[in-house]
């Protein structure tokens, strides 16, 4: 089908809705209006709003008749949720702002509140328009209305467009990061939620196709679902599902499985804090902290292969105690007197085993040395100074709860 099918064609063109459900209330809180073509067959108009060399005035046209059809249905309906609606950036740059803003108005009198819209913009269509677009986007938000910026697709977006453009949400669209290797997209997940999180935005997952594609978008902060295994778009409104049992018993599904493995894990934290415990106990610390660790070793050799012992603010007081293989360690001397308070959380931890004279266990990291994922165990010491050992990647793998 040729775009200009589309445009002559007008009258076939109609509106979808397809439920976006909170996470809060495992109830629609919001509908995406999807643009569809009623031929022989209903056909997606997606090839026409991604093609670069449709005329702004041709998408403008066919936005407007969408978005004209939904909003009639969302008066009739009675729908009392959130609209998103689908613009393309550089129409919706090209167009007079009081045009979009007085088909709005003109709809607020029906009852459709402004707070209630929400513009969604894909992020690859509006590079080098970013300042015209904050500026515009700025103005909309006055009225109320929000912005969603579609953050990742075939081309990763510029983590710090998006937080100069401060969308209100966040969309991430599992369709389109499949072919990204899952730790590739969990490691770009985790960036664009910490930029989301400064900014103060809400994120959306759409594409939802599987109980662990929801699971993954319910552990890392989704506020929105979509996707057609909560339900698929429909020709109305009053047909969308809005209750999703689906949703209800997943959640209530990963809640549980989530609180085991935290109790599995904290579990496993108290039984290394008891152990370590033992061994440091076992021992007198004196001067010679080298031969200290030594003592010990012995004690923590079963899950460790490399121990060190730090001041309050980071400088290394001992050697590096490392594992060679089986049971044999050696001294590292040259690590003595580094400092290692550049380290993520490495002063946090100091204070928190200050506070709570308590062992931390770390998250899992990748090891710069070794290259291994691993975990370490920060103990504070009696003298003032804290021990910091290192958990082998065989012993974590022993135990899966220290794998997440």
């Amino acid at each position: 089908m040729d775009p200009l099918d589309v445009i002559s064609n007008l009258d076939k063109v109609i509106p979808y809705y397809q439920p976006i459900y909170g996470a809060d209330t495992q109830s629609c809180v919001g509908i995406e209006v999807v643009g569809r073509m009623n031929l022989d067959n209903i056909h997606s108009l997606e090839f026409f709003f991604s093609n670069d060399l449709v005329p702004d005035d041709y998408l403008l046209e066919v936005d407007n008749h969408i978005l004209i059809q939904s909003l009639e249905e969302a008066v009739r309906s009675n729908f009392k949720g959130s609209i998103f609606i689908n613009r393309h950036p550089s129409a919706l740059l090209t167009d007079d702002p009081e045009s979009l803003l007085s088909i709005f108005h003109a709809y607020e009198a029906k009852g459709i509140k402004l707070s209630n819209i929400v513009i969604i913009l894909q992020h690859q269509l509006f590079y080098g328009f970013e300042k015209e677009l904050k500026n515009l986007i700025t103005y909309y938000q006055t009225y109320g209305i929000k912005f969603a910026i579609n953050s990742v697709n075939d081309k990763l977006i510029n983590l710090e467009k998006l937080r100069y453009l401060s969308p209100d949400i966040i969309k991430i669209d599992f369709k389109m990061v499949q072919q990204l290797h899952t730790s590739s997209f969990q490691d770009l997940l985790h960036s664009v939620i910490y930029v989301a999180r400064k900014i103060g935005a809400s994120m959306y997952y759409d594409g939802i196709i599987d109980s662990l594609q929801l699971r993954n978008a319910w552990k890392n902060g989704g506020r929105f679902y979509q996707g057609a295994y909560l339900c698929t778009p429909q020709p109305t409104i009053k047909k969308l599902n809005q209750e999703s049992e689906q949703l209800k018993t997943d959640i209530v599904k990963y809640i549980r499985g989530e609180k085991s493995k935290l109790i599995a894990l904290r579990d496993m934290t108290n039984l290394i804090h008891q152990r370590i415990e033992v061994a440091i106990n076992k021992y007198q610390i004196n001067s010679d902290l080298d031969a200290f660790l030594l003592k010990i070793s012995s004690e923590l050799n079963s899950f460790c292969f490399r121990m060190y012992i730090c001041d309050e603010d980071g400088f290394q007081q001992s050697s590096n105690l490392f594992k060679l293989y089986g049971e044999q360690w050696e001294l590292q001397q040259k690590y003595r007197g580094r400092n290692w308070s550049w380290r993520p959380y490495f002063l946090e931890t100091i204070l928190k085993m200050q506070s709570n004279d308590h062992g931390i266990l770390s998250d899992m990291y990748r090891d710069i040395e070794t290259g291994e994922k691993i975990r370490t165990f920060s103990y504070p010491l009696e003298n003032g100074s804290y021990i910091y050992i290192d958990l082998s990647y065989d012993f974590l793998f022993k135990h899966n709860e220290l794998l997440f």
